[in-house]
């Protein structure tokens, strides 16, 4: 089969060149490429760079569209949904990729279908933004569309909170503010590829830097081998149905209630889980790719 794997500027990323390294294992002819480097054409075709027919791929994994302006954005998003309208299957598909990569998007979703998440202000009046942190208290302030836990900050007092949010929305940021859930000093990443968890892990705070509140391995949090029960299995593959991802991590913290979703990554990593696993994740989306494009 011929697939092609989006990324935009490091093809050499661990995530994209175990992914490609699984396809050619495997057999199978693969092209990386940046999405502003393919043109569509009506009726269907699509040239990579200068005259790289690629119309005959079978799939795309799409690892990221890439930052741009609005127009370029809207341009890869609706260049995805034409390879999809091509017979070209895209993974994620383009429609559940960007929702998932808007955090306000996920959760709104998500509390629809009945899943527990966190209580969150989403918008640009800051006046309602203080009101919201005056009346929670403990608060982590989030870029909106952001992933490993960069640009999030957690002030320690009000008056923190109020310049942070003032300073972001002078910038013309959307705010996007949520409530401190309690829970232990980890949370869980369960990664799940169709409908089925493949692995977990636990991520615990980074030991000895004092004041640090995020688990993300990437900023030095600790990963250990999770085993978890059938309430957190659950969740993790409604989450995945709900949001219609082929293959996501989804990351979910222990609170008094049961599980509590923080967000589903539409492009995850998973270095740490394979490593605490031992399992063959590249292979695993691969060979999922594969049965998709079959069907």
């Amino acid at each position: 089969m011929f697939f092609g794997i989006s990324y935009h500027e490091n093809v050499n990323n661990w995530a994209t060149r175990t992914l490609i390294e699984a396809m050619r294992a495997r057999g199978h002819k693969v092209i990386p490429f940046r999405l502003p480097d393919v043109a569509a054409q009506i009726p269907n075709r699509f040239i990579h760079l200068d005259n790289e027919d690629v119309s005959d791929m079978d799939g795309v994994i799409v690892r990221t569209i890439g930052y741009g302006t609005g127009d370029q954005i809207t341009f890869r998003i609706s260049l995805l949904e034409h390879f999809e309208d091509a017979g070209i299957y895209v993974m994620n598909p383009a429609y559940s990729f960007r929702r998932a990569k808007d955090k306000y998007a996920t959760l709104t979703a998500l509390h629809k279908a009945g899943i527990r998440v966190p209580r969150t202000f989403i918008g640009e009046n800051l006046e309602a933004a203080v009101a919201f942190v005056q009346e929670v208290g403990d608060v982590i302030i989030k870029p909106m569309i952001g992933a490993r836990g960069m640009g999030a900050m957690r002030p320690e007092h009000p008056e923190l909170a109020y310049r942070a949010m003032k300073f972001l929305h002078q910038l013309g940021q959307v705010l996007y503010v949520q409530e401190v859930v309690k829970k232990p000093d980890r949370d869980i990443r369960v990664f799940v590829i169709g409908d089925r968890v493949v692995g977990a892990m636990y991520r615990y705070l980074p030991p000895n830097v004092a004041g640090e509140w995020r688990t993300n391995v990437h900023g030095g949090g600790r990963a250990e081998l999770a085993h978890i029960d059938g309430e957190y299995e659950e969740c993790a593959i409604e989450v995945a149905r709900t949001l219609k991802l082929d293959y996501t991590g989804v990351d979910i913290i222990e609170s008094g209630d049961g599980p509590c979703v923080i967000e589903a990554n539409a492009s995850p990593s998973w270095s740490a889980l394979s490593r605490v696993t031992g399992l063959d994740i590249a292979g695993m989306i691969v060979d999922y790719l594969v049965e998709r494009c079959k069907r």
